[in-house]
């Protein structure tokens, strides 16, 4: 009988989803997982699912680390169980973000019987699952006609040792694949169990740490090979070992070294709905993108600028400088009753692509743009024009700007006055999400910053005043010459710069810039040593 303490819900509607973060690569949640995510009030997620992940519940929703690290647990498993029945029970939307998928190795099932036992209503969003996903990553199909016609997935978590002779012997097996979550600390055991039950010496193996994450690395080695390599290379967790005939197969169907970007992180200073396109990008070449706003636009219209608003009829030119700049100042027109015919025989200046398409999607076709997306671009540009340089110019910009083309232009003989539209501030960081990023920045994890103005670079100093140095040592992209100053006034180490603020210029600088690095698809060198143990659920890679 339900619990008549549970809210009520339209056509008995789940109050808890337990959710699959998939294996790492955040890319690999599904389009369920993500509608879950966007509609929870409280988000209870395991330590090592994709961070991104976080990002696609609401700003509002409470979010707790429920740990699952093996032998480190934040929570334990009872204390999840209470915390999804309270919440649910309060009235909350709960999401039980795990890795992997749920039911696999995840306690999921246990989770799902306690709600059901409360009378809480619940759903399960499978999740991508690592024995299928890992290896796929590195090259390796777990069933192929020719090879394999049976996968068998275990964990090894605790002594193979103790294992019956009849299991070892199922697993010793020909035509099939082993996939072994959890096994790091008892690896050794495992294979030499499986050699004296026969199997193969010539067995061809694989060990994938990280697997789908910027981390991967993998390691090949035949079966009767692998405890001679696991002796001289200690394999900290989270690892997956594959065994079987599938694993010959990696170097036809390998595919992640074609990626040029594939495990690259790369930092894009800009609110997520402004650079989706540019991520999509980057992470169809293999990276992995992180999604920071820097910055945070605001509409501003102070007196002053309201003034200008009423006497746009007096101008010969408007200047619009940023795409902000653009949305906010048809904004304004709107709120004061005006529209489109307010510009009527004023001539329109576009600051770059980025600013004309803004301007075209406005309804507006620009009069003319610079050759080049910067200050002394634009004062070239009105140099250029035939005729002479008279009348006034009105300059639509936000509250920060240097005095390049105000100057520019009244040396050429216009009379120029600026309106602002917008105010940069800093955004609001959660704890959490600073949390996130900081040891990426402090441990030099990030490949590659990409700015899109000495805004974007200030406001990641102020955001992480702590992790100046740190930042300094960050390889950046400047979209233009403009940010590209600030970078070198402020003596960043490395600095590249798009040949033209676009999507594509930007791409390809980048591109350029890591090529010389490689990717993290091949075979590395034995990783560091970390704490034994430390995995959760299905054996997050």
């Amino acid at each position: 009988m339900s619990d008549p303490g549970v809210p009520k819900t339209p056509n008995g509607a789940p109050r808890v989803f337990l959710v699959g973060a998939g294996p790492g690569d955040p890319g690999l949640l599904t389009l369920r997982g993500a509608q879950a995510l966007a509609m929870a009030d409280v988000l209870l997620y395991d330590h090592l699912v994709p961070t991104e992940l976080l990002d696609l519940a609401p700003e509002r929703a409470l979010r707790i680390d429920a740990g699952k690290v093996r032998n480190h647990p934040r929570m334990s498993q009872q204390e999840i169980g209470e915390a999804l029945v309270e919440h649910a029970r309060r009235g909350a939307i709960v999401v039980r973000l795990k890795g992997g998928d749920p039911f696999l190795f995840g306690r999921g099932g246990e989770e799902a019987q306690i709600l059901a036992q409360a009378g809480i209503p619940f759903a399960i969003v499978p999740g991508v699952t690592s024995p299928i996903a890992v290896p796929a990553y590195a090259g390796i199909p777990v069933t192929h006609r020719d090879h394999s016609s049976r996968l068998v997935v275990l964990t090894a978590h605790d002594d193979p040792e103790k294992w019956d002779e009849e299991d070892i012997k199922a697993l010793a097996r020909p035509r099939q694949t082993l996939v072994v979550l959890m096994g790091a600390l008892y690896m050794k055991g495992l294979v030499l169990r499986l050699l004296k039950a026969a199997l193969p010496a010539k067995t061809p193996t694989a060990i994938v740490r990280w697997g789908t994450t910027p981390l991967q690395e993998s390691f090949f080695n035949d079966l009767g090979d692998l405890p001679s390599f696991l002796d001289r290379n200690k394999i900290a967790p989270p690892a997956i070992l594959t065994i079987g005939e599938v694993v010959s197969l990696r170097d036809e169907v390998a595919w992640t070294h074609r990626l040029p970007l594939f495990g690259k992180r790369l930092l894009l200073t800009r609110e997520g709905s402004r650079s989706t396109d540019l991520a999509g990008r980057l992470e169809a070449l293999g990276a992995t993108v992180l999604p920071l706003p820097t910055i945070r636009i605001s509409p501003l219209l102070p007196e002053k600028s309201k003034d200008l608003r009423e006497r746009l009829g007096d101008f010969q030119w408007i200047v619009f400088l940023s795409p902000n700049g653009v949305r906010t100042f048809i904004e304004s027109l709107k709120e004061s009753g005006r529209d489109l015919r307010s510009l009527a025989g004023i001539r329109i200046f576009s600051m770059g692509p980025a600013t004309g398409e803004a301007l075209k999607n406005a309804g507006i076709l620009p009069d003319l743009s610079p050759g080049e997306s910067h200050g002394k671009g634009v004062v070239s540009a009105f140099r250029d024009l035939s005729g002479e340089h008279h009348g006034k110019v009105l300059l639509i910009r936000g509250d920060r700007g240097t005095g390049t083309i105000p100057r520019g232009l009244e040396e050429l003989g216009y009379h120029v006055e600026t309106m602002a539209v917008y105010e940069n501030t800093l955004p609001v960081l959660s704890e959490e999400k600073k949390e996130r990023i900081r040891p990426l920045l402090s441990e030099g994890a990030i490949d590659l910053a990409i700015y899109y103005s000495p805004s974007a670079f200030t406001g990641l100093l102020s955001l992480f005043p702590d992790q100046k140095e740190a930042i300094g040592r960050l390889p950046a992209l400047a979209i233009g010459p403009t940010t590209r100053e600030e970078l070198d006034k402020a003596h960043v180490h490395t600095v590249c710069m798009a040949a033209h603020p676009t999507t594509d210029s930007i791409v390809e600088t980048a591109l350029d810039f890591l090529s010389a690095f490689g990717n993290n698809a091949e075979g590395r060198q034995p990783p560091p040593v970390t704490p034994a143990g430390q995995t959760q659920g299905e054996m997050l890679p």
